[in-house]
């Protein structure tokens, strides 16, 4: 599956490219036209939230995104542990390695 983002910018090439129409771009590549010409706009409360949890990341850097969401809770805001994540590898921040458990490797001893 192909993100929107993806599309956006094919459909794009294909009306600089090959000079068709936005809509003939955007029936092509399968993707509605509001779609094409949505915008994101970053809330003003989202940017204060990345900045008070880089100061986190700053202070701890070896602290990882769970605890900086306590931390952030604790400061009152009202966060949720994915939105976190999210922001946390948009910030370019490491992510704690995975722990991965041993499936149905139990060892019993027939004697």
């Amino acid at each position: 599956m192909v993100s929107p983002a993806l599309k956006r910018r094919a459909a794009n090439h294909l009306v600089r490219r090959f000079k068709v129409s936005e809509r003939r771009a955007c029936k092509l590549v399968g993707q509605n036209r509001s779609t094409q010409r949505y915008v994101a706009v970053v809330p003003e409360e989202e940017a204060k939230l990345v900045a008070a949890m880089n100061t986190i990341a700053a202070r701890h850097p070896r602290w990882g995104y769970r605890t900086a969401t306590k931390l952030l809770r604790d400061q009152g805001w009202t966060v949720n542990e994915k939105r976190i994540e999210r922001l946390w590898r948009q910030e370019g921040h490491r992510l704690p390695p995975s722990k991965v458990k041993e499936s149905g490797s139990s060892e019993m001893s027939g004697g």
